[in-house]
């Protein structure tokens, strides 16, 4: 039975740490395109929904899945039965009890047709026929049934879509992270409270946090200058020497599991060549993009995963001239158009790689760039060429690029069918041998490099300023710093 507990107990035990008009300002890119757990793809999205509710897991100070609602668990020895006891402290923000029904209530609206979740798909090894495989014995109780082997399982259910959702609230929204919703200004700021309710609200010591909407990198870089900002969500390329030489100590640039490329729409008249496909890919010089433009540490990429064997350039212009001169494309008379979200770094490097098509090929390039909200549905839809591409890693395997080509992806924009491709991912789902694993992947990697859906340009590194006085901030993988950890 849900029961109360004194509002008082918590904010005392809550307000212990905290210190008097603390507030922590992040820059955060975009606007959040959803706060709905669901629906959010951003990145800028997810930073806010990892401060505001928390999953099973979540991610420790060194961006690591760790126990969050999950007190412990235990996973029977074929890997298949997860059975997990939730924390006896777990609240919402008003103060009722997070229950097991709460994540099956919303696991349940996640795989929803009417919901229509981006992320759905996570939960299929939760699923047979249809139906979730998840129940509870008690309200601290959560049995997960999986049709397949998965030790990652504990990565993937830190992602906002596996949250839990308060059955017992229908209206207003409540929150079981560490933080809750207090004012949203669209396309400028979204205000977040500490929540008192929250299981280790003593340990969180910043009790307001302010996601500034910073879509423009040199804006962005004043308000740090001017102190309106204690973490940026990136930094100008242009402006990186100087800051190498005059904010050494702020400037954290580090290793960051993501891959940059474009993307192409293999429905397009001109895009279902491969004789151009492979044209384009092969005009970019990558060195020139990662040393010249971008001088951040990127590393150029000739395949999607970031791995050692795709770190290559691929330039080769011999090649490139040769397959264009074998497609049915004529620079003469045919355009092409890349699609880009607002931003500096996004322009700079739509431009260059523009540049280089027109230089080596004579390809004229159109660029068009919207507002990301509204690039997010373009992308998604069939009116586009070629557009601005990535993933970064949500959980660290291969199977989370590999999956975005599948026909049947929410995520395959690229209108890539190929069922030896899909057929193959198949097998990397069913095989636990790491060995045997492995080399399958590099197979579906090597079908992408070949097919050429995507053209690889770069893998990302994570590229902020951060106030040298905050406290708990530490570069990792992820590049996940909840604000739960960091402190002045």
């Amino acid at each position: 039975m849900r029961y109360k507990i004194a509002c008082l107990l918590f904010v005392l035990l809550g307000g212990q740490a905290v210190a008097d008009n603390q507030v922590l300002n992040r820059g955060n890119g975009a606007e959040p395109d959803s706060l709905n757990p669901h629906l959010a793809q951003g990145l800028n999205s997810h930073n806010i929904l990892n401060d505001v509710f928390e999953g099973l897991f979540t991610y420790d100070v060194n961006g690591q899945a760790v126990a969050g609602v999950a007190d412990s668990y235990q996973v029977s020895e074929d890997g298949l039965s997860w059975q997990i006891t939730l924390k006896d402290k777990a609240r919402w923000s008003d103060g009722e009890p997070v229950i097991a029904t709460d994540f099956i209530h919303a696991w349940q609206q996640a795989i929803s047709v009417d919901t229509a979740a981006p992320y759905a798909f996570l939960l299929d090894n939760m699923r047979q026929a249809g139906q979730l495989q998840v129940d509870s014995a008690s309200p601290q109780q959560l049995r997960i049934q999986l049709n397949q082997a998965d030790p990652a399982l504990p990565d993937k259910l830190v992602l906002p879509v596996f949250a839990p959702s308060a059955e017992h609230r229908t209206e207003e929204t409540v929150y079981n992270g560490a933080y809750q919703i207090s004012e949203h200004r669209p396309h400028e700021w979204l205000l977040l409270r500490k929540n008192l309710y929250y299981h280790s609200a003593a340990s969180t010591q910043i009790n307001t946090v302010k996601y500034v909407v910073t879509e423009n990198q040199n804006s962005e870089l004043l308000k740090f200058r001017a102190g309106e900002l204690d973490i940026t969500e990136t930094i100008p390329d242009s402006q990186l020497d100087w800051l190498r030489e005059n904010y050494p100590k702020a400037l954290r640039i580090a290793p960051y599991n993501g891959s940059f490329f474009l993307g192409l729409n293999l429905a397009n008249k001109h895009l279902k060549d491969i004789q151009l496909r492979k044209a384009l890919n092969a005009a970019i010089d990558r060195g020139i993009l990662v040393n010249k433009v971008l001088k951040s540490g990127q590393k150029p990429a000739a395949g999607l995963i970031p791995m050692s064997s795709n770190r290559a350039n691929n330039f080769d212009l011999t090649k490139a001239k040769y397959h264009l001169s074998q497609s049915n494309f004529n620079p003469q008379s045919d355009r092409l158009e890349l699609l880009y979200n607002n931003s500096n770094n996004q322009k700079k490097t739509a431009l260059a790689v523009a540049a280089m098509w027109r230089q080596f090929l004579g390809i004229k390039t159109q660029l068009k760039n919207q507002e990301w909200k509204v690039f997010i549905k373009t992308r998604q839809g069939p009116n586009k060429q070629l557009f601005r591409g990535g993933w970064i890693a949500d959980y660290n395997d291969p199977m989370n690029y590999l999956q975005l080509f599948e026909s049947d992806s929410r995520f395959n924009y690229y209108s890539f069918n190929n069922p030896d491709y899909d057929q193959l991912l198949q097998q990397i789902r069913r095989t636990a041998n790491a060995n045997k694993r492995q080399n399958l992947v590099k197979q579906a990697d090597s079908i992408l490099q070949s097919e050429l859906p995507l053209i690889p340009l770069y893998f990302y590194v994570s590229r902020h300023l951060v106030n040298p006085e905050l406290q708990g901030y530490a570069d990792n993988l992820a590049d996940k710093h909840l604000s739960r950890y960091l402190r002045f």
